[in-house]
């Protein structure tokens, strides 16, 4: 006979109180230390068993050993088991590995799918159906679309992140009057596009896995918003967190628009753009007469003077080399919470009358087509590139 007596208020380490709550209400029963092995023996066909064991290493803080027992009892059947391993394991290894998980014992049948609510789907980014549109997420903007971005969501709050950027989007004085517009999202699964979720490091995903959408969609850049880490934008893409604010949009949308960071750039990424002589929209590379000059011309062919101040940055800091922004103020390309200055609204708006000098991201995908030798696709989405007027494109498919 397995003897068991209880022990009531267990204490809960304070960060999981929350999470633990309700599995810890009451009293807990506790086996004595000759019954572990027996427990164990039942938890291998019983779910209530896998359960108890997982509740009690969960109670003394041994938190991996909490998840194996409360996937053992899902595995068994038992919801409360699938439920509190699924919430367990995100708060452990996070959204992707959780969903990994759950895609493995569903593919292997080792769990019930019944007892997978669409909901937890939902969250986890495992859909059920295939890459599709999310109806009513597109906008169009009252000012025409020089430029057109195609979003795209792997789990569900990357979906509510995206309905809430467009409405602010659509609500911010200055940027509601850019000539840009969002075609519905689509959605993905996650584990197919597989954003990283490392807090300290910028966010990568399998981009190959949109090629579909790339070569079939209207638009010339992507906007991800999926993973958790920095965001950035390169090649056509910009990646963002699902939990990115408005003005970390805007800033990561002003890359796309060709303005530099105005805070020191690492030495590789310095290394690709600080060349004396030369400049980006919003930054020169040196103070000299022709420099100013050649600039001017592209950008502000008819302002005065006046509407330009040069001013030091850290953007080259690493090279050891000058730059100067255009404005005298801290503004969103140094601190992206920062006001927008005059001068930068009109800078954005001459960028985009000129869309067909923007790369877009049709041109990077033929790049990975090339890489793995698939000419006929390369070929399709140089075609591509070369349709939004892009010269690099155009010249690459006149020298076939």
């Amino acid at each position: 006979m397995v003897f068991i007596k209880f022990r009531c208020n267990l204490p809960i380490k304070s960060q999981l109180a929350g999470f633990f709550a309700l599995l810890l209400l009451g009293c807990t029963p506790q086996t004595q230390p000759d019954s572990q092995q027996q427990l164990m023996q039942r938890a291998a066909t019983e779910s209530g068993a896998a359960l108890q064991l997982a509740r009690q290493r969960l109670a003394s803080n041994e938190l991996p050993a909490a998840l194996r027992w409360f996937r053992q009892a899902a595995k068994l059947g038992d919801s409360d088991g699938l439920n509190h391993a699924l919430q367990l394991q995100q708060r452990l290894e996070g959204r992707l590995a959780t969903a990994r998980w759950l895609q493995q014992i569903t593919d292997n049948g080792q769990v019930n799918t019944a007892l997978i609510s669409n909901r937890q789907r939902a969250i986890l980014g495992l859909w059920q159906s295939a890459a599709a549109a999310v109806a009513n997420s597109s906008y169009q903007a009252a000012t025409g679309c020089k430029l057109t971005i195609q979003p795209v969501a792997s789990q569900q709050a990357g979906i509510d992140r995206w309905q809430y950027l467009k409405s602010a989007w659509a609500d911010n004085a200055m940027l509601s009057q850019l000539p840009v517009c969002f075609n519905d999202l689509i959605k993905v699964t996650a584990t197919e596009l597989n954003c990283s979720e490392q807090a300290a490091q910028r966010i990568s995903c399998n981009y190959g896995s949109l090629t579909s959408q790339v070569l079939a969609g209207q638009f010339s850049q992507l906007l991800i918003i999926a993973g958790q880490g920095l965001a950035s934008y390169n090649n056509g893409i910009i990646q963002l967190p699902d939990t990115a604010s408005l003005e970390l949009l805007q800033h990561e949308f002003m890359h796309v628009l060709g303005f530099i960071d105005e805070y020191p750039l690492s030495k590789q990424a310095a290394a690709t753009v600080c060349h004396a002589g030369s400049y980006a929209t919003n930054i020169l590379f040196d103070k000299s007469a022709a420099t100013i000059a050649a600039w001017r011309r592209q950008w502000l062919p008819a302002a005065t003077d006046s509407a330009v101040k040069l001013d030091a940055v850290a953007t080259c800091q690493q090279l050891g080399q000058p730059a100067y922004r255009v404005v005298g103020t801290v503004n969103p390309m140094e601190l992206y919470q920062s006001a927008m200055p005059e001068l930068y609204q009109q800078l954005m708006l001459r960028a985009l009358a000129s869309p067909e000098a923007i790369m877009p991201v049709q041109y990077y995908f033929a790049y990975l087509a090339r890489q793995q030798q698939a000419w006929q696709q390369w070929h399709s989405l140089m075609q591509l590139a070369a349709d939004h007027g892009y010269h690099d494109a155009v010249n690459a498919l006149q020298h076939l």
